[in-house]
């Protein structure tokens, strides 16, 4: 399919194809209605200001002042619409004090522009579009007007008709469409040109503003990641290793108190701690591996997958073709995926088999998780795949899923393979 051509592009045709084109008149239907705009706008610009200033003693004076520059992003819009850009939208903005628009940067871009346009930019489309085509109007027309109004249509000097040329004059007019043609698709083009300029400096405005937003979130997230390890390296390193010297201490004092057969009721009390220590110790160690678990680290995504499969209480198959470790980042939120994805499958699926599927395609991690359960899966309800998909986010890529009532269920992840939050 070939690219849409554009007014610039247009002018590099032939002649006679600009002329047979609807570029010629497309372009002076704006022009046209450019000056309507702009001519309507300008008196409503007037009256505003006017009396702003005439009322400027009285605090309704300022208001209309006030509210004359709030009309620049309104006029911005409305131009933006007669060149199908967007839609105008007519509802107000709520702002939590009447003067705040004051301070937007858009406020003024949009009151500049629409100044430009009514004092200046209608006026010379007014002339390019009406005085070429009033022109060739006339030279076109002349041979009848010539015949039906003879010698009325001159006051003072010879009559029209007495001139040789007069019959050409319709040729003239003719040949005179060609440069007219061209005139009013470039003076259009530019005026579209400069709607699309003005709402780009706001885009771009915006644009800046999301990627500061993105390095934001990775500042936080790498925040978020390093604090993880602290957490994990002193529970790891402290309360567990207190745990294990706690649970070896009481185990020791439990035989020695067994072995000389007296103060049974130490002994049971012992035995007691002995056994909390250890639940306390199983439960810690499980918590650990919920942060991150150590498989993950020490040998990467697939070992640390196989180990959920084994623990999962349904039947799980895993298939995994990956040239390598990916990043640290891809790697935790497959991870945490497939472990919420198994608990989903299990807990709301009613699921007996899960198939988990890896490979790599275009520098992406790709991975399937399907399920035979009833389906019906939702991130609306709950079930923890609203954060499981921020979390995919976060992490640069997308979640999609498939979960009809009835099931299967199909989760697919896509992750950059060297993974950094998305901007």
């Amino acid at each position: 399919m070939s690219a849409p051509v554009t007014g610039w592009g247009a002018m590099l045709r032939s002649p006679w194809r600009v002329l047979l084109s609807r570029w010629p008149w497309r372009s002076v239907r704006y022009l046209l209605t450019g000056t309507i705009f702009g001519f309507t706008w300008m008196l409503v610009v007037l009256v505003m200001f006017t009396s702003g200033v005439l009322l400027s003693p009285v605090v309704v004076g300022v208001g209309l002042l006030a509210a004359t520059v709030g009309l620049g992003p309104r006029f911005v819009a409305q131009d933006r619409a007669r060149l199908r850009l967007d839609t105008p939208k007519t509802g107000r903005r709520r702002r939590s004090r009447w003067w705040a628009f004051l301070r937007e940067r858009e406020t003024w871009r949009g009151f500049g522009y629409m100044l430009l346009i009514v004092l200046l930019v209608w006026v010379v489309e007014a002339v390019v579009a009406l005085a070429p085509l009033l022109t060739i109007g006339a030279l076109i027309a002349a041979p009848i007007l010539v015949l039906l109004l003879g010698d009325q249509l001159v006051v003072g000097g010879p009559p029209l008709h007495s001139f040789a040329i007069w019959p050409f004059l319709p040729l003239f007019g003719v040949l005179l469409l060609v440069p007219a043609s061209y005139l009013w698709i470039a003076a259009a083009t530019a005026r579209a040109a400069l709607v699309r300029a003005i709402s780009t400096a706001g885009k771009a405005e915006l644009g800046a503003q999301l990627v500061e937003l993105g390095r934001s979130r990775a500042r936080l997230l790498d925040a978020f990641e390093v604090e993880r390890k602290r957490i994990e390296r002193d529970l790891h390193d402290g309360a567990q290793q207190r745990l294990v010297s706690l649970a070896m201490t009481l185990g020791i004092a439990r035989i020695e108190l067994e072995d000389s057969g007296e103060a049974k009721t130490a002994t049971k009390l012992v035995a007691d701690a002995h056994q909390e220590a250890r639940l306390a110790l199983t439960e810690l160690r499980g918590l650990i591996r919920g942060i991150h678990p150590q498989v993950l680290t020490d040998r990467g995504l697939v070992a640390a997958v196989d180990e959920l499969a084994d623990r999962a209480p349904v039947t799980v198959h895993t298939d995994f073709d990956l040239p390598g470790r990916p990043a640290e980042r891809a790697e935790s939120t497959v991870y945490f995926a497939v472990s919420e994805a198994l608990s989903n499958a299990t807990k709301h699926g009613n699921a007996g088999r899960v198939d988990i599927t890896g490979t790599c395609i275009d520098n992406t991690l790709v991975v399937t998780i399907k399920d035979d359960g009833h389906g019906g899966a939702d991130p609306a309800k709950g079930t923890g795949l609203q954060g499981l998909v921020d979390r995919v986010a976060a992490a640069g890529g997308k979640l999609l899923l498939a979960s009809p009532v009835g099931g299967p269920t199909e989760l697919r992840l896509e992750i950059p393979w060297a993974a950094t939050a998305s901007h």
